[in-house]
């Protein structure tokens, strides 16, 4: 396996290149860069299989990198801060590993990436398609619901709703434009109706579109806050247990 290192500060850049080395002795380090224009001008001359790519480079956001040149291969991302890992999802992301990188995250990063790797052999354009989509088994999920508001009902399609959200004994759906309408379902059955990879249960009152997710924060005691778009008039927190998950999810 070929991989490229992305990194500005040469310390990291080593340990990280002797832990993969002792994940894996087949894994050939074929290049080092630690800045965006050096990394555009080297995928620009050499190819890899994989890239290890840190978000903050000496001269700017590692994802600009995406917006000069078409990159074909698969990254794993490697960064101090969380709040990136939604963009981390709109590019060729097969995992988002948090500094200081622990070795057992780092090898499940790489053993994630060689069972993808292995569906698709050379093909690269239909790995890269893969990891834009959902990975999840195959089920029928809904793509359509009845909504009301005051006496008139209607269908919707479920991409067009940010959230539910449980007011009391009500369940309400909130539209992309922030139309609010009654919903006659319950959280939990919505958590097994809708695709998991586009909807995520934040916490007893929540259930969220993946595109209505704007970003999130570090909030008290290992928990976070998520903003929304549109935003509810109120602080939406996940719970330390679930913050693991919520991150996960984001990246698959």
């Amino acid at each position: 396996m070929n991989v490229l290192i992305v990194e500005d500060e040469q310390l990291l850049a080593t340990e990280l290149a002797e832990r993969l080395a002792n994940i894996d002795s087949e894994i050939n380090i074929v290049g080092q860069t630690d800045s965006i224009s050096s990394t555009v001008a080297w995928l620009q001359q050499n190819d890899c299989d994989l890239i290890f790519l840190d978000v903050h480079l000496n001269d700017g956001i590692s994802f600009s990198i995406f917006d000069k040149i078409k990159v074909k291969y698969p990254v794993i991302f490697t960064t101090a801060y969380d709040q990136y890992a939604i963009k981390a999802f709109e590019v060729n992301s097969v995992a988002y590993l948090l500094k200081p990188i622990d070795e057992a995250d780092l090898e499940k990063a790489l053993n994630k990436y060689k069972e993808i790797r292995s569906m698709f052999r050379a093909d690269f354009e239909s790995l890269l398609t893969y990891l834009g989509k959902s990975q999840t088994e195959s089920k029928n999920f809904i793509s359509r619901i009845m909504l009301s508001s005051g006496n008139a009902q209607m269908p919707m399609n479920v991409d067009n709703i940010a959230y539910f959200m449980a007011d009391g004994r009500y369940l309400f759906a909130v539209s992309m434009a922030g139309d609010r309408y009654f919903c006659e379902s319950t959280l939990y059955k919505l958590e097994q109706e809708l695709n998991n990879r586009e909807f995520f249960r934040l916490n007893r009152r929540f259930i969220v579109n993946f595109a209505s997710v704007d970003s999130f924060t570090p909030y008290s005691k290992s928990r976070v806050k998520v903003k929304l778009n549109p935003q509810p008039d109120e602080d939406i927190i996940i719970s330390s247990e679930k913050v693991k998950e919520f991150k996960q999810w984001l990246v698959r």
